[in-house]
């Protein structure tokens, strides 16, 4: 088994859709995991992302759920690439796992904003801001 270097958002994605799909049919881990002749860790590690979405248990899963072909395909044709290591997978031991964890859901963004009261972003700051700014942040 491969190191693991944290689950990307559709990996996460799919893991709580797996969820609130066992939840919908009213299936308590313990019988989804008796589904799977599994421990009901298992399937909690599964709807948590912590184990990559082996297709067999999946698919045995969506049909203990009940789920219909038509919900079940989409779900079942995601998991090869909800499988695949992120970008950061090459580097991950020179990371702390929260790093991998921020990575995973940070890779998948469209949009990243960051505010701060104090300060102006990087991108917008003029040299003198910046000068005045690191002359205030390290004096020496």
């Amino acid at each position: 088994m491969r190191p693991r270097s944290g689950p990307t958002v559709e990996h996460r994605v799919l893991a709580a859709r797996l969820r609130i799909l066992r939840e919908r049919a009213g299936v308590t881990m313990r019988a989804a995991a008796l589904a799977l002749d599994a421990h009901p860790a298992t399937v909690r590690r599964i709807e948590r992302a912590e184990t990559g979405l082996d297709a067999r248990q999946v698919r045995v899963l969506l049909d203990r759920y009940g789920v219909p072909a038509a919900e079940a395909d989409p779900i079942m044709a995601a998991l090869g690439s909800a499988n695949l290591p992120g970008w950061w997978h090459e580097w991950r031991d020179a990371m702390e796992p929260w790093q991998q964890e921020v990575i995973g859901i940070e890779s998948s963004a469209g949009l990243v904003r960051s505010w701060h009261p104090a300060l102006v972003p990087e991108l917008l700051r003029t040299p003198a801001y910046t000068a005045a700014l690191y002359r205030t942040l390290y004096p020496a």
